[in-house]
């Protein structure tokens, strides 16, 4: 299915540890680093999908979701 998917398919492979892929698999795909976002960046988040939403959310109760989502 990976050597030759229909042209409507995308695959995401997702993995922390990436020697554990097979390198046939590897040579087939394309590789995104990701990084953290910080605590800070995930409460502006929220707060603005709030605002956009019309949804009252309380300042403590984001705060307290971006440092449980770590």
């Amino acid at each position: 299915m990976l050597e030759e998917p229909p042209s409507h398919v995308k695959f995401i492979l997702a993995t922390t540890e990436i020697h554990k892929i097979p390198d046939t698999i590897i040579s087939r795909t394309q590789r995104y680093d990701f990084k953290k976002i910080t605590e800070n960046d995930i409460s502006d988040r929220l707060r603005h999908i709030s605002k956009s939403e019309d949804i009252i959310a309380d300042e403590a109760a984001l705060s307290l979701i971006a440092r449980l989502s770590k």
